[in-house]
């Protein structure tokens, strides 16, 4: 199969609500298939990458912000267009675990 299509079908399984099962059938193909290009992507570009980061002016513990702190949350983007927002202050085993989670989904 092309790999254009194997992209477009995959595209067309990680919409939300969708079900594997069911976007197989339409194509014709079982929906171990499409695990397997699941799988077999996200090892394709496991290379490393730089993010953009802002730096901001940190307060000291002497100081206190004029308004009570909002919480602070972080989007992240995976691989697999897929996406989490977590609070910044999330342990790396739960954020490592939640990313297995939704990369595997």
């Amino acid at each position: 199969m092309v790999e254009e299509a194997k992209l477009e079908i995959l595209a067309e399984a990680d919409q939300p609500g969708v079900r594997i099962g069911y976007v197989a059938r339409r194509h014709d193909i079982y929906p171990a298939q499409i695990r397997l290009w699941r799988k077999s992507l996200s090892h394709f570009d496991a290379s490393a990458s730089f993010l953009p980061v802002q730096l901001v002016d940190e307060v000291t513990l002497g100081q206190t912000p004029a308004a009570s702190p909002t919480p602070v949350f972080i989007k992240i983007l995976l691989r697999n267009g897929r996406g989490l927002k977590v609070p910044a202050d999330i342990e790396r085993k739960t954020l490592a675990s939640l990313i297995a989670c939704v990369e595997a989904a």
